[in-house]
């Protein structure tokens, strides 16, 4: 069975110390995941067929309300909890998504991209 690793797991994987990841043809980074250990300064080794996945789990989610920036990030572009209670009032996820569109938009032409 292969495993995925997101963005947020290699992030985890930083605040641990770890800076390698061994990955083989059963382990699976998706792109945003190696983009973001390209940032953070983590190595992706390839391992041959037979060898043992890469030697991390992904870490527990952190609990709602524990928004912790990193470098890598805009200041406000963390993730919402997933629990919509815990949330609270706010755009649904599909306005929310629209508004960062614009915002990002915006700040191309600002910045002649």
């Amino acid at each position: 069975m292969k495993t995925f690793y997101s963005a947020e797991d290699i992030e985890n994987l930083a605040d641990r110390g770890q800076r390698e990841i061994r990955v083989d043809e059963n382990v699976v980074l998706t792109d945003m995941a190696k983009q973001t250990a390209n940032i953070l300064g983590i190595r992706i080794t390839e391992k041959s067929s037979g060898s043992s996945p890469a030697n991390f789990t992904p870490a527990a989610p952190q609990p709602p309300g524990k928004n912790r920036a990193f470098s890598g990030k805009p200041k406000g572009c963390q993730r919402r909890p997933s629990n919509k209670s815990a949330a609270g009032p706010g755009p649904s996820t599909g306005q929310s998504s629209q508004v960062v569109d614009k915002l990002v938009e915006k700040i191309k032409r600002i910045k002649g991209n």
